[in-house]
């Protein structure tokens, strides 16, 4: 197994998830985590390594203003079931390269990742800002805080 990165979870991140109905923080492995995004065709940039160093492998749950639960997972295997071809044409939407970093939500909609550092949805219905940096990200969410508005 490739060398584990320990210790390094941000204390923002720790304390939004605290907010959470529940959260499962795995073990991040960058290095296997990296060639597996090699394998699928993504540039490991520094940006993705920085995310996938700090929020890869988690499973965070928190319940809608309605009641209902809804979940955000960034582990590697969920983010990379993302077809390469419809995260490719949500980059040229945007003018900017993305790559996907999780899914969210029961219907499962991608956790994309851009290189200036937003965090957005993107889905059948188009794609959502949520915020700059994940763990923002996350609080928006969690909080339902967010500007729900497709473009």
């Amino acid at each position: 197994m490739s060398a584990e990165v320990s210790g390094i979870r941000p204390e923002g991140l720790m304390l939004v998830l605290q907010q959470a109905l529940r959260s499962d923080v795995g073990k991040i492995y960058l290095q296997k985590a990296s060639g597996e995004y090699a394998a699928a065709g993504y540039e490991v940039t520094p940006w993705l390594r920085s995310f996938l160093e700090r929020y890869s492998e988690l499973v965070v749950a928190w319940r809608t203003a309605r009641g209902g639960e809804v979940e955000l997972d960034t582990r590697v295997e969920a983010a990379l079931d993302a077809y390469p071809h419809n995260v490719r044409v949500w980059g040229r939407r945007l003018g900017m390269s993305v790559v996907p970093v999780g899914m969210a939500f029961e219907t499962e909609e991608r956790l994309l990742l851009a290189e200036d550092g937003e965090i957005l949805i993107a889905g059948d219905g188009g794609i959502q800002r949520v915020g700059r940096g994940f763990e923002n990200c996350l609080a928006a969410l969690i909080s339902g805080a967010w500007n729900k508005r497709f473009f």
